[in-house]
């Protein structure tokens, strides 16, 4: 029994980790819904439980990684200025991006998929998310660019 219960899980494992493998670093939510929900579940810490439930920490970190990307497609001359998107980004648990999965809005300025792909590939490659967790993480939010914020004290 314990043989088999065994190879039960290696097998699921090893299954999950194929689906991963065939999960391109940077995808268009929908595009595969069964290779999306394997990460889901490899991933499955949300930003918030990395961050121990600190939200203004969560949101904070979030928010200035959204402030790099702006500031990187500056530096590259690449416009992201109307870009309106949603937005699932997979850290591993060091805080490397592992995987970026986005859906432009209805309400986004048109870009070409190709170069908006090929952006959020080089911007993995670069950065770091300064969270760092015990297990791999995830976050799914909308995005706007240019990111705007001001900090509001009580």
């Amino acid at each position: 029994m314990r043989f088999l219960v065994t190879l039960c899980i290696i097998t699921l494992a090893t299954t999950l980790q194929a689906q991963q493998a065939n999960i391109p670093k940077v995808f268009t939510l929908g595009a595969s819904e069964q290779a999306y929900e394997s990460l889901n579940q490899s991933y499955s810490k949300t930003l918030l439980e990395a961050t121990n439930g600190d939200i203004k920490l969560a949101f904070d970190q979030w928010l200035l990684m959204m402030k790099e990307m702006d500031e990187y497609a500056e530096q590259i001359k690449f416009d992201l200025n109307g870009v309106k998107l949603w937005l699932h980004v997979f850290w591993g648990a060091g805080g490397k991006i592992d995987h970026i999965g986005y859906l432009l809005r209805s309400d986004s300025r048109n870009i070409d998929a190709a170069e908006l792909k090929a952006f959020f590939s080089s911007f993995m490659n670069r950065y770091t998310f300064p969270i760092k967790s015990d297990k791999p993480f995830n976050h799914y939010t909308g995005a706007t660019f240019p990111t705007f914020s001001v900090k509001v004290n009580n």
